[in-house]
């Protein structure tokens, strides 16, 4: 079976090839990675959204959820798999990619919103669900949708794209599948999806609070595709950035219509 998705593994974390090939793929220890860290931010939105939102215990659970999330994949590496890690470099690769999908799904979600999502949107409902978690403000908003935007989107595809996807695709190749039905290309199209549908549950739960189903359906279809188009753009140019300019212009756009329906 061709190694190429080890190398780019390898690329962003700037390791020797040698200690990747080393390691042979586990499927427990790639379920047991994905149980510890994929329903953290679920647990957080919970809390913080829709058990105890606006309260001490909902902001530190919230909180703590998006550390545990951040922080894992960097413990995992180090304590149990045993990589040494290092800062990965800044790449222009793939830029026009990124900012041209980008761009496309700023568009789609801009347009989509004034062809259709008005009518699936209750505003007052969407203006309660602000004022539960504190953005009942224009300069809260704003303030929010800048650190979502520019720093949590980083941090998302650290989590998202690189962490989810290489255990998933760890577990797959783990299977006992037979060797010669199954091409490469297809446990890597499988661990894309299975790190998309990951991608989803915690922004399903949380535009649960400001959304009908139809439209968090509607949404959450549209963040999946994100997550596989953010994906293909990591595995293709061997880095996050590509990726991250993307997401960037994605979450702009959400922020836009966010900002629209609250705010006029």
């Amino acid at each position: 079976m061709p190694d190429s998705i080890l190398y780019v593994f390898a690329y962003f974390m700037e390791n020797d090839l040698t200690q990747l090939n080393a390691r042979p793929a586990s499927l427990q220890r790639a379920a047991l990675a994905l149980l510890m860290l994929v329903p953290a931010p679920s647990i957080g939105v919970l809390f913080a959204m829709h058990l105890m939102p606006d309260t001490a215990i909902g902001k530190t659970m919230h909180l703590s959820a998006k550390v545990w999330l951040f922080a894992f994949p960097l413990i995992w590496l180090m304590f149990v798999e045993r990589i040494k890690l290092s800062m990965p470099r800044w790449s222009w690769d793939g830029m026009g990619a990124g900012f041209i999908t980008g761009g496309l799904i700023l568009a789609i979600i801009t347009g989509g919103w004034e062809l259709v999502g008005k009518n699936l949107v209750d505003v007052a409902v969407f203006k309660e669900g602000m004022d539960k978690v504190g953005l009942d403000t224009p300069l809260k908003f704003l303030g929010f949708a800048a650190a979502v935007s520019f720093i949590n989107a980083l941090l998302e595809e650290y989590v998202w794209r690189w962490f989810v996807y290489s255990k998933w695709f760890e577990l797959l190749k783990s299977l006992k599948l037979p060797a010669k039905s199954i091409a490469p290309v297809w446990i890597q199209a499988g661990a894309i999806g299975l790190a998309g549908v990951c991608f989803v549950i915690h922004h399903s739960i949380a535009m649960s609070v400001y959304f009908p189903w139809s439209a968090n359906a509607l949404a959450s279809l549209g963040i999946f595709i994100g997550g596989v188009t953010w994906s293909i753009l990591y595995l293709k140019y061997k880095n996050i950035y590509a990726a991250y300019v993307s997401h960037i212009l994605a979450d702009i756009a959400l922020f836009y219509v966010g900002y629209r329906i609250a705010f006029g």
